[in-house]
């Protein structure tokens, strides 16, 4: 008895499993690709506060080497010696702290929330290590994006009354977002 070392040529399922496999892999190479290189990008170096007037940003101070280095190795050995928050920005923190502290609006699990991005803020040698990585090159602005995302989602638990307290907060939040590179949250500035 005699057996053969050759396959049985492929069927067209089998080409098309192929085929589709290669395509997804293609595919998922370019996004990849896309998002490494859309990740490397630097920021703008200056951004226009509500007025249109030019500001530097981010504002505060920051870890040398660290805000928009795109560094992750800096960022994780730098942040956990990084000295308490201090100029504008730590001013401003300050104040959305004392608005979101008389604020009745809030349910608790939001102000905790809230006040955990301030903590973090105000002192980032606390910032856990998954969250630095999170966050990426925009630590602070990200931190503001997700007070101003929680400070949203309760305004919207509220039907966007626009004599909720959370109103002002958002809109502060909205400040402090374009003075460090982020876009404003548009909800908050049409009431």
């Amino acid at each position: 008895m005699k057996l053969s070392n050759k396959l049985p040529p492929p069927s067209k399922t089998d080409r098309r499993i192929l085929a589709a496999s290669i395509f997804i892999f293609l595919a998922a190479l370019v996004i990849a690709v896309l998002a490494i290189n859309a990740r490397n990008k630097t920021p703008a170096p200056t951004v226009l506060d509500i007025n249109g007037n030019r500001i530097d940003a981010p504002q505060g101070t920051l870890v040398p080497g660290v805000a928009g280095s795109g560094d992750l190795v800096n960022q994780l050995t730098a942040l956990p010696n990084a000295p308490p928050l201090t100029g504008p920005l730590a001013d401003e923190v300050h104040a959305v702290a004392g608005m979101v502290a008389n604020c009745t609006d809030y349910n608790q699990a939001r102000r905790d929330q809230i006040n955990q991005n301030i903590a973090w803020l105000l002192q980032p040698a606390t910032l856990p290590k998954d969250i630095i990585i999170a966050l990426g090159n925009n630590i602070n602005g990200l931190l503001i994006v997700g007070m101003a995302t929680y400070t949203l989602a309760e305004w919207g638990q509220h039907a966007k009354a626009p004599d909720s307290c959370l109103l002002p907060i958002g809109k502060k939040l909205n400040d402090m977002l374009v003075a460090n590179g982020e876009t404003r949250f548009t909800e908050f500035d049409g009431t």
